[in-house]
């Protein structure tokens, strides 16, 4: 399988947006519809419809609300904690985070509470939900996880449901498999475009859990021409 490490994929989406003029927002609407695809075939949330999700500061909680707005509009009972102030949120991001403000979608904000009354929201819907969505941090991580963060996280991989991450399970190094100090242990990883070499390494197997590569509109020639077997 063809798989490149997190330096490479972001040349990838930059050229993908410089030289071939596809915008950013596209490749995260992209995204988002073919992990919701991907989440709403999964058995868990056929049952109950039913899923809790939880979206990072950076483009990767963008992709969280991405897949919030179509499992939304999918009839899916949806809960979204977002783990940053909302004048933190920029971009594509914050495009899509409006549009599910105007949704009136069930939206936790970490600054709109405490951070111990946020944890007591997550953990009751985490007992009430059959899946979860970790769309918390990208392959762009470049330091341990912390605080409540990693708080979370533990919350995440006690509770029973079925766990899909969004790109990279949050916590693991996509380049070389490590750990960063706390990890997603995924039962689904939905990535785009192209596999990530730390899937394959360390601990990045018993992480990642099935692997689904979801096609997001990228040319084929770029994804050729930057990654490798």
């Amino acid at each position: 399988m063809k798989s490149v490490n997190a330096g490479r994929m972001k040349v990838i989406d930059r050229i993908a947006q410089e030289k071939f003029g596809i915008p950013g927002v596209i490749l995260m609407e992209n995204a988002g519809i073919r992990a919701a695809d991907i989440i709403l075939a999964q058995p868990a949330l056929k049952k109950h419809k039913n899923a809790v999700i939880f979206c990072g500061p950076g483009n990767n909680g963008g992709d969280g609300y991405v897949v919030a707005r179509h499992l939304i509009n999918n009839k899916v009972r949806v809960k979204i904690f977002v783990l940053v102030e909302k004048r933190k949120i920029k971009g594509d991001a914050l495009i899509n985070y409006l549009i599910l403000k105007k949704m009136q979608a069930s939206i936790t904000n970490l600054t709109e509470t405490t951070k111990e009354s946020f944890l007591k929201k997550a953990a009751a819907a985490l007992k009430k939900t059959n899946v979860v969505i970790d769309a918390i941090f990208g392959i762009g991580l470049q330091r341990d996880v912390e605080g409540i963060f990693a708080r979370l996280i533990h919350m995440i991989n006690a509770s029973n449901a079925f766990v899909v991450s969004l790109d990279t399970p949050s916590g693991l190094c996509s380049t070389t498999g490590k750990v960063r100090k706390d990890c997603i242990r995924a039962h689904t990883t939905v990535t785009f475009a192209v596999a990530k070499k730390g899937f394959f390494k360390r601990e990045g197997p018993k992480h990642v859990g099935r692997l689904v590569v979801a096609d997001i509109s990228i040319p084929r020639q770029l994804l050729t021409a930057y990654s490798s077997e």
